[in-house]
Formats: structure tokens, sequence, C-alpha cells
């Protein structure tokens, strides 16, 4: 009996342990899967974790990088504006060096034109040249630069001012540029003489106590002009060559009283139909001579007096 009962218990035992063995590998799995689960977790929280760290130190970079690009910023301002300084302060002592220059510049202008005279020469042709002269050189220093410069192109010449109008004489060569006002600049005309002017110089040179009889007959002389003006319509052939004859001598009292009546008697015609005494060339105006025109009886012997 007892061995029958230990058969039947066997199967019965043996499917205890068999439920028990089965329930023991579900725990046993089930362990696992919670091993499993939990490891699964730990990894995910790690990954998140270096995920968040790597997030983390690419933020710190970055601000890193921003800092830095900030700092170089402003230290290329700081240098810029340093710079900019340095150009300045340069540009500024520049400028007041080349002041200095120039008001030195100026200084040694003013005392060089203190000292120093600028005179401006025009020519007949229109041309002109410029030269400077000493305060205190004369007249006849000036008169010997001008011939070196135009030589005998136009042979003797005198010198003259067009503003206030000045013929200079042979008593201004041997005064100073103050003197005769030249200073500290002015212009010059340079006016040729023809050859029947200077003939006539030398004549009235030669011939100064006619001169002083002509003056002292000048009352008698006008008196009688007046008269023949309404007695002596045209003068006759006689009195032509009387006159001509007495131009030819000189030595006669009455032959000069003839020959300056006659001058005079030119003079009053011509008067009215003088010209100007600028002539036009284009943009300059020069003086007129003697070349200028046929019809022109006015002319400068070279002084201060003007020949009829």
């Amino acid at each position: 009996m007892r061995f029958a009962k230990k058969l039947e218990q066997r199967p019965s035992q043996k499917k205890a342990e068999e439920e028990k063995e089965v329930r023991q590998e579900h725990r046993m799995a089930g362990r696992d899967s919670q091993d499993l689960k939990r490891k699964e977790e730990e990894k995910t929280k790690r990954l998140l974790e270096e995920r968040n760290r790597e997030k983390e130190e690419e933020r710190a970079a970055r601000q890193r990088i921003k800092q830095q690009i900030a700092m170089d910023r402003m230290e290329r301002a700081a240098r810029y504006a340093k710079t900019q300084e340095e150009e300045k302060a340069a540009r500024q002592a520049l400028l007041q060096a080349r002041q200095a220059e120039q008001e030195v510049k100026k200084e040694a202008g003013v005392r060089e034109r203190s000292t120093r005279v600028r005179i401006q020469f025009r020519l007949p042709d229109g041309s002109s040249f410029t030269n400077q002269f000493p305060l205190q050189a004369r007249l006849q220093e000036v008169r010997q630069f001008v011939v070196q410069e135009v030589g005998n192109r136009y042979g003797n010449f005198s010198m003259a001012t067009m503003f206030p109008r000045r013929v200079f004489t042979t008593e201004d060569m041997n005064k100073t540029l103050v003197e005769l006002e030249l200073a500290p600049s002015a212009s010059i005309v340079i006016l040729p003489q023809s050859s029947w002017q200077r003939n006539a110089v030398v004549q009235s040179s030669g011939s100064g106590i006619w001169t002083v009889l002509g003056t002292i007959l000048y009352p008698l002389l006008a008196i009688w002009r007046f008269l023949s003006s309404f007695v002596f319509a045209t003068p006759s052939p006689r009195e032509s060559a009387s006159r001509g004859q007495s131009h030819a001598q000189s030595n006669s009292h009455t032959s000069l009283g003839a020959d300056k009546a006659k001058r005079e008697k030119q003079s009053t015609q011509t008067e009215e139909k003088r010209p100007k005494e600028f002539k036009k060339d284009g943009n300059i105006c020069r003086l007129r001579t003697q070349e200028d025109s046929e019809e022109d009886n006015n002319t400068w012997n070279g002084n201060s007096t003007q020949q009829m």
C-alpha cells in the first residue's frame, strides 16, 4: 500500500517540482527583464547626460568665442582710436609746421620786398619782362638792364610810366627808385624814338639861345599870328620861300619868328585831330609812336617836353 501510495505521489511531486521550476524560471525571467530594463534606463540616462554635457560644452564654447570676438573688437577699436589720435596729432603737428614755415616764408618775403623793387617793362610789340632791383638802385641801372635785354632792337629809347603819365628825363637817371616813387612795384613803358626825333633833340639842345630869344619875342609873334590870320588868308610864294630860307638859316631873328609862327599854326590846326595817346593792339594798350600814324605830329623827344 505504501508503495502504491508512493507511486501515486511521485507524479504529483514531479509535477509540483516542475511547476516550482517554472515559477522559478518565471521569477528569473522577471528579474532578468527588470535588470535589462534597468540597464536600458541607465544607458538612456547616461546618453542623456552625455548629450546634455556636450550641449553645455558647446554653449560654453560659443560663449567663449563670443567673448573673444567682443574682446578682439574692443582691442581693434582701441587700436583704431589710438591710431586716429596719433594720426590727428601728426596732422596737427604737420599743419603747425607748415603754418610756421609759411609764416617764415611770408616774413622773408616781406623783408625781401622791403628791400627790393619789382618793375615790369612793357615793349612796343606788346611783350613784357620783369626784374627786381635794389631799393636804392638808380634809374640809370634800370636803363642799362633794359639795354642789355633788348639790345639795339629799338635804338635810342625813353622810359615812361602810364599811371601817372610821366616820361623820365636825363635828370631822373641819377635818382633812386624810391625818389621816383617806383617802389615797391611799377610798370615802365619803353618808348622808341625815330631818327628825326633824335635830330630834333640835338638841334633844340644846340640852339638854346634861340629858344630864349623865341620866348622873349613870343608875345610879338602871337600878335603877328593873330593879324596874319585875318590879313593873309593864303601865303604867297614869296612868303613860302622866305619861310623856307628862314628855316634853313636859324641865326636870323625874323626867320625864327616866322618858323615858330608856322609851327604854332600847324599845332592849332592839328589840335582837334590829335589821336588818342594809347593804341590798342588786340587786348594790349601801348603808347603811340611816330611809326603808328603818319598824321600824328605830337611826339615826345625823350624828356618831359612835347614837340609840335
